[in-house]
């Protein structure tokens, strides 16, 4: 072992004056400090520690686990040095070392909180969500005053949808942490959530979505520049109703840390109609998405602007149906021609045209099926004998691990089978197609060889097939947008918590004539709401 070259008191004054430091969160001077008891004696376990501390804060965990490792080699091994190796290996992608980790820290000391903290937050990222609860019920119970953890199993109660516990943590957040403002954008979600669960449970009204906006108010207040908060505010109020403030705070995603498009170069568009100039409107987020909002396309071109929508290759076969509009699918295509260009991000058109959804402009249908294709799925569905049914019940990524409160499980629609003389076609795709083995009517559901090549245009098959069908029914999809755009009878299925394009206590849609919007009641079972469904259903025979 290396003999300390000064006495341990002067080694104590010099770590001291780096602790100072680290307070204040001057972390170059705390760490000269630490360096310069490390060259007196580089076997000084407490300094080591302090030193893996910065480490981690500065984004090298790497060398905060080497660092920390050391200083329990050195030791005495204490309770805080483990927890910070839980921390940094969880970082690093190993959660199982982390939790023997952090397990060792909580064995040396079973009051520290932050150890038991930071145990619960390994644990729902591993998705143990009960036993991360016990977790932070016990940081809590130690320190009852931690805004971290308070915050963090506020959100793990939004997750098991407990979402009037997780307000009650947010709240005493806030007593705790007075000002934060990522706490008042917790809190607004959820205000949001409890909203649309009083309105499930028969509540004519309910004050929570003022609360949740006046929440999102105070979290703007705290950060000006919160642009999350912003946008949040805005899908509550369009939600509400409230388009014209609703798609004014909607457009701060584009100032989000990863915006939801691509801006180009080009001076922005904000309504006015300019002779000899191109609109150019980029589509962003997913394909539902650039669905519903190519309603507003022809439109504007019906209002003598020369329109584009900017689009990924494979929608422009379907998209190219549009009356009036240009379909590109890259900024080289856009530059093919010298027109000027004004440019704005498609999911704000409703903003910049000042539209309510008592004022929707366009109709349906705005997109079309190839009547070569509608022939061709004529001929291969064969008769109809009875109701022919497109179902469609969860998003279709061949990658999905998880569900959503979107997904409906596929034994939900048993009402729908059980409709005498129906046939049920699959407008399913990805993994949730396996759900058909494991329901009892599976004989029942037909599997359709439609746009299944990830490399040929989107929807053409899909198109043709749903106009040889009676009626779709599906969860909230680019299925149902697409059925609503080609004006055939839609039925949407939407959750207790749904997205704020189906508004609130309605079952239309300003967006699509031909839809019918079916809502979850308090108690979110998928196949209750289904025999609403199927009398609906039957009613079309």
């Amino acid at each position: 072992m290396t003999e300390p070259k000064t006495s341990p008191q002067s080694i104590a004054q010099i770590l001291q004056q780096g602790l100072f430091h680290h307070r204040q969160g001057e972390l170059r001077p705390a760490m000269e400090r630490y360096m310069e008891v490390l060259r007196i004696n580089p076997e000084h376990a407490e300094t080591l520690y302090y030193c893996a501390v910065i480490a981690c804060a500065e984004g090298q965990f790497k060398e905060g686990v080497d660092v920390v490792r050391r200083a329990i080699k050195f030791g005495p091994a204490t309770a805080k040095m483990y927890n910070v190796l839980g921390q940094a290996l969880d970082r690093l992608g190993e959660p199982l070392e982390a939790i023997k980790a952090i397990d060792q820290a909580i064995a040396l000391d079973p009051n520290l909180a932050a150890a038991h903290g930071n145990r619960a937050s390994i644990l729902v990222d591993a998705g143990l969500p009960q036993e991360a609860l016990k977790s932070f019920d016990r940081a809590l119970e130690l320190d009852p005053a931690s805004a971290t953890d308070l915050v963090n199993r506020g959100a793990l109660y939004e997750t098991l949808g407990r979402p009037a516990e997780a307000l009650k943590d947010y709240d005493k957040a806030i007593v705790c942490a007075p000002g934060e403002p990522g706490i008042y954008m917790n809190r607004g979600q959820v205000l949001k959530d409890l909203g649309l669960i009083e309105l499930a449970e028969g509540a004519a009204e309910s004050r929570r979505f003022a609360e949740a906006i006046a929440s999102y108010d105070q979290a703007i207040k705290y950060a000006a520049r919160m642009h999350e908060a912003y946008a949040a505010r805005g899908q509550i109020k369009m939600m509400l109703g409230d388009w014209p403030a609703g798609f004014a705070d909607y457009d701060h995603r584009g100032q989000l840390a990863t915006p939801t498009y691509k801006a180009l170069p080009d001076a922005r568009w904000h309504g006015e109609k300019r002779d000899g100039e191109r609109i150019v409107l980029t589509a962003e987020q997913g394909l539902g998405d650039t669905i519903q909002f190519a309603r507003l396309a022809p439109w504007l071109a019906a209002q003598g602007h020369d329109v584009t929508l900017l689009v990924r290759p494979g929608l422009k076969a379907l998209l190219s149906t549009l009356k009036g509009v240009t379909i590109a699918t890259s900024e080289e295509e856009l530059r093919e021609s010298d027109k000027p260009i004004r440019w704005a991000p498609l999911m704000s058109v409703p903003g910049l045209i000042k539209i309510t959804p008592d004022t929707m402009p366009g109709e349906t249908p705005y997109l079309a099926a190839e009547p070569a294709r509608v022939a061709q799925w004529r001929e291969t569905l064969g008769p109809k004998k009875g109701l022919r049914i497109g179902i469609n019940w969860a998003p279709g990524h061949a990658d999905r691990t998880m569900t959503s409160r979107r997904d409906i499980p596929l034994a939900a629609f048993k009402a729908i089978a059980d409709i005498p003389g129906v046939s049920l076609i699959a407008l399913q795709k990805g993994a949730p197609l396996e759900q058909i083995r494991g329901v009892s009517f599976r004989d029942q559901i037909r599997q359709i060889d439609a746009d299944n090549d990830p490399k040929a245009p989107l929807f053409l098959d899909t198109a043709a097939v749903m106009e040889n069908l009676d009626l779709v029914i599906g969860c909230d999809t680019s299925i149902v947008h697409l059925a609503g755009a080609l004006a055939r009878p839609v039925f949407t299925l939407v959750p207790v918590i749904s997205d704020w394009r189906w508004m609130i206590s309605r079952d239309d849609t300003p967006w699509y004539e031909t839809m019918r919007v079916f809502r979850q009641d308090a108690s979110g079972d998928w196949a209750k709401l289904m025999t609403q469904v199927a009398a609906a259903a039957r009613d079309l025979g």
